[in-house]
């Protein structure tokens, strides 16, 4: 609906306001119910391009001696075996420069009969893998050769474009690195064996959850998981949702990553017993009044290398927006994405940012101190979107960069930091940084009462 239908709306229901209906100074028409906003939120807000097709795992497999080795000689290996013939649909073998998808597939069997091929491509593999649309599992040493350049590229971080492409999609990536002892012409070397999956986290029965249900890392002290991403943090509540003030009365549809809020207490109430409650045993007013919404946790350790140091939320007015949207959806009309950005609203909602720095717990209040609603002049409801966001993190990976070395096969003495690099380049990645911080990780929807 364009601002011209709106503003004919607006009139007609001005028309009424001499009846005492209405009144028409600076108001918005806007809907009675909540009943499209889920489809409001999907519609704009859910970049349903990058999501991943389910039960469809690719699996690579690098044929080297560490695979080979794996289903006689380790036994975390076996217990991983299970969950990678459930979930594969495709096997593909990288043998030197050749990927090859293998018909059947076959898992099993295939996984049974590795046998070393080598200067395993793969670079090209996990490129392969970050430019497609499912989930997919490498299984390698790490070891990338190739034999006219570099040699066995000891430091090269092959895997760090392949690594960027994929969580630039809002994915993650899960590194699970088992050591083990590989001999070669007499010497032992220190190896790792890796699994490589990536993943989502936000869909259903991915590999990483089947793994995790399967294998039990307290039988193996020994095998690390780091969790690459940049996106979705770990949210945990009480229940399902987030919780609002006992005095708003709200009631709440939770849909996973956002939900939708229903708030029954009128403007009047908030002012007075919300922004203006006081100190139970002084007195005192309370500098933002008592609490709006609480009850969300992050996991400020969801990102293995960074961890989330502060949070911040943007309030927007999606009155009109939601108007336009429901109007259309009512006379079933085509309904796209929103035209324009929704406006924001500053010095509405604040975040108790000690209380994020001893728990992570989010906190909101009314920034009461400046104090700015001139956006509440919805009838006969106010609706406004509120957005998280992550605001500042800090580069821990230095206590978890030990897992992905390995001695390089056949060089006594040098180490093989590879896989290190790449996940360090990711790290410093200023788009990577820049999408974090940009892209909401949680939002709630609010219904409440005119003005």
């Amino acid at each position: 609906m364009n601002s011209k239908i709106l503003n004919f709306i607006t009139g007609v229901i001005c028309l009424f306001s001499v009846s005492g209906l209405y009144s028409c100074k600076n108001t918005t028409p806007t809907p009675e119910d909540t009943r499209y906003i889920k489809d409001f939120h999907v519609a704009n807000f859910l970049h349903s391009a990058n999501m991943l097709e389910e039960g469809k795992l690719a699996l690579y497999v690098d044929y080297s001696t560490c695979i080979a080795e794996g289903m006689k000689t380790s036994a975390f290996y076996v217990k991983l075996v299970p969950s990678f013939v459930e979930a594969t649909k495709t096997f593909y073998s990288i043998k030197g420069d050749s990927i090859k998808q293998e018909i059947p597939a076959d898992t099993y069997n295939r996984l049974l009969n590795i046998h070393e091929v080598n200067y395993a491509d793969l670079k090209s593999a996990a490129e392969q893998i970050a430019k497609g649309n499912t989930e997919a599992a490498l299984l390698t040493d790490g070891e990338y050769y190739n034999p006219t350049i570099a040699g066995a590229n000891p430091n090269n971080p092959y895997l760090a474009d392949a690594f960027k492409t994929w969580m630039k999609k809002g994915h993650d990536i899960f590194i699970i690195s088992e050591p083990y002892i590989e001999t070669n012409n007499g010497l032992q070397y220190n190896k790792k064996r890796f699994y490589f999956l990536f993943t989502d986290t936000r869909l259903k029965n991915n590999i990483y959850d089947r793994i995790a249900q399967t294998a039990s890392l307290e039988q193996f002290p020994n095998v690390q998981i780091f969790h690459l991403s940049a996106d979705h943090p770990n949210i945990m509540a009480e229940g399902n949702s987030s919780q609002t003030n006992d005095l708003l009365a709200a009631k709440i549809e939770p849909y996973g990553i956002f939900e939708i809020q229903d708030w029954t207490l009128d403007w009047k109430q908030i002012e007075n017993y919300i922004m203006g409650a006081v100190d139970e045993q002084t007195g005192n007013p309370l500098s933002n009044g008592d609490y709006v919404i609480k009850g969300l946790k992050v996991d400020r350790n969801s990102f293995g290398g960074y961890k989330i140091t502060d949070v911040d939320v943007k309030v927007y007015d999606m009155n009109m927006a939601y108007m336009d949207y429901y109007m259309r959806k009512e006379s079933r009309e085509k309904v796209g994405a929103l035209g324009e950005e929704l406006p924001e609203c500053p010095n509405f909602l604040v975040v108790d940012h000690k209380e994020f720095e001893r728990h992570g717990m989010i906190n909101l209040y009314f920034d009461v101190i400046n104090y700015n609603n001139a956006f509440l002049i919805g009838k006969p409801n106010n609706y406004f979107k509120i957005d998280f966001f992550i605001t500042k993190t800090e580069n821990v990976f230095s206590k978890y960069s030990s897992m992905f070395t390995f001695d390089l096969l056949g060089h006594p003495g040098i180490t093989n930091s590879s896989v290190v690099t790449s996940v360090e380049q990711c790290l410093v990645d200023k788009d990577l940084e820049n999408q974090m911080k940009h892209s909401p990780f949680y939002t709630i929807y609010i219904k409440s009462n005119k003005y």
